[in-house]
């Protein structure tokens, strides 16, 4: 087997060492660049960071490995995902990370943080426990039980919390007490004291959660989205959150990124903004590529690889 692989992933020595060795083990050649542009002509396999024009550049791909778990940018531009091309994702690297943020955004909601640090911040010493509620008891809806919202799922029953999961299709998941599907996505949000928002974005989900859904949710509820950012209308979430509707939002992600200086959502009290990194750890690529050497032994094998991802659905 004589193949050409492309690296872009920011990888630790050891793993750059362990890449090299199984290709060239199979007879194969890889490159690794910082950048898309310093790639050589004639990749079979690329792994790490990508784009839909780097792909149609190199007609000799076979198969994408992105060290991400969404695919948007790739599934959700002008042109078509290329046919004949194996798009495969990092699924499972994330999920740990992603539900342990989203219980820390639960947990700083839930027990009043956010009061307390707005008088923390005017130096005032205000004793008003009515900001300090419990999880336990408290209903989860997760929409989207992916690696991620499994993980928050888990997380959050731990805390006592009954969890609702709204997924495409109708199958049992362990971690949720009650699994309904996006179709009966109306019917759930009014019991959601606690909105977990763990989607990817695709054609089907974008705006999904739009004003109207949002005046679903009960007058007090929390809306959390690590998911991707336009799953949620922003400029409707503004609102409901500046109405009271919404109590507050554990915000990961955005419409548009970074988040300009001008939304109100930085200058909101009930608002919880990380930059884009609530699934990530300094050990993400690596755990990647993890992923990446098991789908090239299988690749090599001619096997089916793991986590191949339907350009048409965009997961």
């Amino acid at each position: 087997m004589c193949v050409l692989v492309s690296v872009t992933a920011p990888l630790s020595f050891a793993v750059r060492d362990r890449i090299r060795k199984a290709i060239e083990a199979a007879g194969g050649a890889v490159h690794f660049a910082e950048r898309l542009r310093d790639v050589p002509a004639g990749p079979e396999i690329h792994f790490g960071h990508v784009s839909l024009d780097f792909i149609y550049a190199h007609p000799t791909l076979r198969w994408v490995q992105t060290a991400s778990a969404g695919v948007d940018r790739l599934t959700m531009g002008d042109r078509p995902f290329p046919a004949g091309v194996l798009l495969t994702n990092a699924s499972g690297v994330y999920g740990t990370a992603g539900g342990e943020h989203v219980l820390a955004m639960m947990l700083y909601f839930a027990r009043g943080l956010h009061f307390y640090t707005a008088n923390q911040r005017r130096g005032e010493w205000v004793r008003d426990v009515s900001y300090a509620r419990l999880l336990k008891d408290r209903t989860a809806v997760i929409l989207g039980l992916g690696d991620i919202g499994r993980e928050v799922a888990r997380r959050a029953r731990a805390f006592g919390m009954r969890i609702i999961g709204v997924k495409r299709t109708l199958r049992p998941v362990e971690e949720a007490d009650r699994v309904v599907t996006s179709e009966q996505l109306d019917d759930v949000l009014p019991l959601a004291d606690h909105l977990a928002v763990t989607l990817p974005l695709t054609r089907e989900t974008y705006h999904l959660l739009d004003a109207r859904r949002l005046s679903l949710l009960p007058r007090g509820a929390f809306v959390y989205n690590i998911g991707r950012g336009a799953v949620v209308d922003e400029q409707a979430l503004i609102e409901a959150l500046r109405s009271g509707h919404i109590a507050g939002a554990g915000l990961d992600v955005f419409e548009d990124e970074p988040l300009p200086p001008e939304s109100p959502l930085w200058r909101m009290d009930n608002v919880l903004i990380t930059p884009h990194v609530g699934a990530d750890t300094p050990w993400d690529y690596d755990a990647a590529a993890e992923v990446f050497l098991d789908n090239f032994s299988r690749y090599v094998r001619g096997e089916p690889l793991r986590n191949v991802v339907d350009p048409a659905l965009g997961y």
